[in-house]
């Protein structure tokens, strides 16, 4: 049997990177290569995180579910298979349990603030908060929830920082509950800048041996420009340094928490410079198009 990888992020880390250079390299009819195969709806991974008891485990499996596992098993006879996607870290526990040593974990991580400014720009924790992906303090299984008692006080993107905490965090914990699980760490940097992280994963996924340098995909998710002049970040970056739990964390992962080294990046998620910008941001006007097109759809004058 061929290996059976899950990955473990919270998104906005490369996985879409990955996902497009695997099937660029890989791609075949004897192996599976996936990228948020599940979305959250069906998984359900905010409401499911950190689900190791069978009875948890339970009530999160449903059909779509176990006939996924089955197709996987099936196919994973002839070939290796892998989603790359965060939608599906909920259900690493039981597929522990169903595939014990078949089933391998890609763990990808990036700088909290990059990840907590990417996540508020797109309106995490403030259009978009379902309980079916978001996590916050009140969860049952919460790794910290200590942050109950800063939550109505914290903007959306410290929101977005504490759901990079809980997640990593969860990432820990995996590679300690399941100490004989294959299990694979590498740094959203490192999968752009080092070819040889990306021969690594190739190699752990069973997609190759892992000597033959891969052709990069161009694909990944960028900032649009919609985006920073709707919701670009302010001064409220700064406030990362009210959560210590945070920064320890984050800094035994290897990242620079001083002001000045995240100052160096930050501009990357802010408003651009000029009028227009400046004017589309004050004025809404990115909010009012997109509320025209929905209206224009319902009223069936576009497609």
């Amino acid at each position: 049997m061929h290996p059976i990888v899950l990955t473990i992020s919270t998104g906005r880390c490369g996985t879409t990177f990955l996902d497009s250079t695997f099937r660029l390299n890989f791609a075949s009819d004897q192996n599976w290569i996936s990228h948020e195969h599940l979305k959250q709806g069906v998984t359900r991974v905010g409401q499911f995180h950190r689900c190791y008891e069978p009875d948890r485990q339970a009530e999160m499996v449903n059909e779509t579910i176990e006939g996924l596992l089955r197709d996987w098993v099936q196919i994973s006879q002839t070939g290796p298979v892998v989603d790359f996607g965060w939608t599906m870290r909920s259900l690493i526990p039981y597929f522990r349990r169903q595939l014990g040593d078949q089933l391998k974990v890609l763990y990808v991580h990036r700088h909290p603030v990059a990840v907590a400014a990417s996540f508020k720009l797109i309106g995490s924790y403030s259009i978009y908060q379902s309980p079916q992906w978001s996590i916050t303090p009140h969860h049952p299984s919460a790794l910290f929830p200590q942050f109950a008692s800063r939550w109505d006080s914290m903007t959306a993107f410290e929101k977005c920082l504490y759901l990079w905490l809980e997640v990593n965090a969860y990432a820990a914990e995996v590679r300690d509950r399941y100490p004989d699980m294959e299990f694979l760490e590498a740094t959203s940097a490192d999968l752009f800048r080092e070819d040889g992280t990306l021969e690594q994963i190739a190699r752990f996924t069973g997609f190759s041996d892992g000597t033959q340098p891969l052709e990069r995909s161009n694909r990944h998710n960028k900032r649009d420009i919609f985006l920073l002049e709707r919701r670009p970040i302010r001064d409220e970056w700064e406030r990362y340094q009210r959560h210590p739990e945070l920064i320890a964390f984050a800094e035994s992962l290897g990242y620079n928490m001083d002001r000045d080294h995240i100052a160096g990046f930050i501009g990357k998620y802010q408003l651009p410079p000029g009028l227009i910008p400046l004017l589309r941001n004050r004025s809404g006007y990115w909010a009012h198009k997109e509320n025209a097109g929905r209206l224009m759809r319902r009223l069936g004058l576009r497609n």
